[in-house]
């Protein structure tokens, strides 16, 4: 059969398109049976058969180069087509859409809707897309991803309401689940989707955000293991090119995370016993050990920190510095000798002394009205960052010692050496809930250290794991495995966890990549 040309610029411009809407009645009469490739069945129907054609079927019959041999041809395909039963027909059908490419796919939709309408009513269409767009908007606003992402797919109409950037940014603004751990983080990734015109795609940003969170839900991580401390490893921090590390060697470490060489590793010398405790906070590296000092390590005199100096030793405790915080000005220090100290970042100088512990301070935290610490006494304080008074006392609070705790305006999260995670009201004190290895498949080793963020609480305990629980609902989502003794330290940021063990290495888990 000749081919036929095909009208660009109709969506519906193949002279094989057959219709019956929009018709012209077009007469044949019987075809020669003298050498003809075709033979036609005999018919069952009048000598003259009546073929009709759409409007747009038509005109492309103009670019046929035969156009009578054409009409033959169709003709005989039609009286065989038209003999055939049903279940010969969809064969036919079958074999015929699998010759179709995507011009004549398209011609056939759009000759197929009104044929799929036929028995409609005069007003038959899609309520949906009748709406007002505000509406309709308004509507979609209230699916969730995966609804929202199935809705595209029912057809153009709903595909361009639902590619909507609104509700996109709906989504990605939702508390909980697809926040990111902070304002900045969340503003530095909404610039790497904004066009120069100013036009956010908060769709890509959705995306992304989505994926990053499926990862951390089914614990989809590459892991990389930097090793170099020769005793285990007691405390973590890292930004986005470095990884820092404390030791039982008395040393720390700087890795650079974007390689493994073991030549880019810097060596921090300094402390003279086990470093117990850091934060990295800008150009500022704050570090308290068993040598019973604080230190503070100046970053800001080389970009590729080649060469970084101590700023300032801070002397006055009488043991082991356990626990530490640091702002733009102030640090406030736990230790072994009961107490908690605030401070001055730029001098050094001790400004007040927090008595009340009984027993070793193991864990602080404090915003700019409280300073939480948490003890080997076995009890929870709360104290006013100002006056430096115990405002509230849990007492008991777990069976043995809390090692490790974070609050935020609603709650407190402690770890302990009795195994448990508990909840605490920050205003009141009041327990809220607990999490242990019987009931909510927790850890079955004493817990180290633990960190939490708007929707997510991840711990590490001499079990060897690492375990990812939701906030809210305190239900477990997913254990990681790769350490060979208990972990000792963790941090974690929306994209990497950072952990160190007993068994002398620091571990980079990285969902951002999966």
């Amino acid at each position: 059969m000749d081919k036929i040309g095909v009208d660009d610029s109709s969506s519906a411009s193949s002279c094989s398109s057959m219709g019956h809407h929009r018709t012209h009645a077009l007469r044949l009469g019987p075809s020669s049976s003298s050498g003809h490739p075709y033979q036609a069945p005999a018919a069952t129907n009048s000598p003259t058969t009546t073929l009709r054609y759409s409007n747009s079927a038509k005109n492309g019959l103009k670019y046929c180069k035969k156009p009578q041999e054409f009409h033959e041809k169709l003709s005989i395909s039609r009286q065989w087509f038209t003999n055939f039963d049903d279940d010969e027909k969809n064969v036919f059908l079958r074999e015929l859409l699998a010759l179709c490419g995507s011009s004549q796919i398209h011609v056939l939709s759009s000759l197929l809707e009104p044929r799929l309408h036929q028995y409609c009513p005069p007003n038959c269409q899609d309520p949906f897309v009748s709406l007002p767009f505000h509406v309709a908007i308004k509507i979609l606003s209230f699916l969730d991803p995966v609804s929202l992402c199935r809705c595209v797919q029912v057809c153009r109409c709903w595909r361009k309401l639902c590619e909507e950037q609104k509700l996109w940014k709906t989504l990605c603004n939702q508390p909980r689940d697809y926040r990111l751990s902070s304002f900045n983080a969340e503003e530095q990734h909404k610039k790497k989707f904004t066009d120069v015109d100013g036009t956010v795609r908060w769709r890509n940003i959705f995306a992304e955000r989505y994926r990053w969170w499926r990862n951390w839900n089914k614990g989809r991580c590459v892991v990389r293991t930097f090793e170099g401390h020769t005793q285990g490893i007691s405390c973590v921090q890292f930004d986005e090119d470095h990884i820092v590390s404390g030791s039982s060697d008395s040393t720390i470490k700087v890795w650079d995370i974007r390689t493994n060489n073991p030549l880019a590793v810097m060596n921090l010398t300094g402390h003279s016993a086990t470093v117990r405790c850091l934060q990295l906070d800008g150009n500022h590296l704050a570090s308290g050990s068993s040598d019973n000092t604080l230190k503070v390590w100046d970053l800001s005199l080389n970009n590729s920190w080649s060469s970084i100096a101590c700023k300032v030793t801070m002397v006055g405790h009488l043991n082991s510095v356990r626990c530490l915080q640091m702002d733009d000005t102030k640090i406030v220090s736990g230790s072994y000798d009961t107490t908690l100290k605030l401070w001055d970042l730029n001098t050094g100088q001790c400004r007040s002394t927090l008595r009340g512990h009984d027993e070793a301070v193991l864990c602080l935290q404090f915003d700019d009205r409280k300073i939480v610490s948490g003890s080997a006494d076995n009890t929870i304080k709360i104290w006013d960052l100002v006056s430096g008074q115990c405002i509230l006392t849990l007492h008991n609070a777990h069976q043995n010692a809390v090692t490790c705790l974070q609050f935020d305006e609603r709650r407190i999260v402690t770890g302990s050496l009795d195994c448990t995670i508990k909840f605490w009201d920050v205003r009141t004190g009041r327990w809220l809930n607990t999490l242990d290895w019987m009931q909510h498949e927790g850890h079955t080793g004493v817990i180290r250290c633990l960190q939490a963020d708007s929707w997510r609480i991840v711990s590490a305990a001499d079990d060897k794991t690492l375990k990812v629980w939701n906030l809210h609902t305190g239900k477990r989502i997913i254990t990681l495995k790769s350490h060979t003794d208990g972990v000792t330290c963790l941090q974690f940021s929306d994209l990497r966890i950072v952990s160190g063990s007993y068994d002398k290495t620091v571990k980079l888990w990285d969902f951002s990549i999966c």
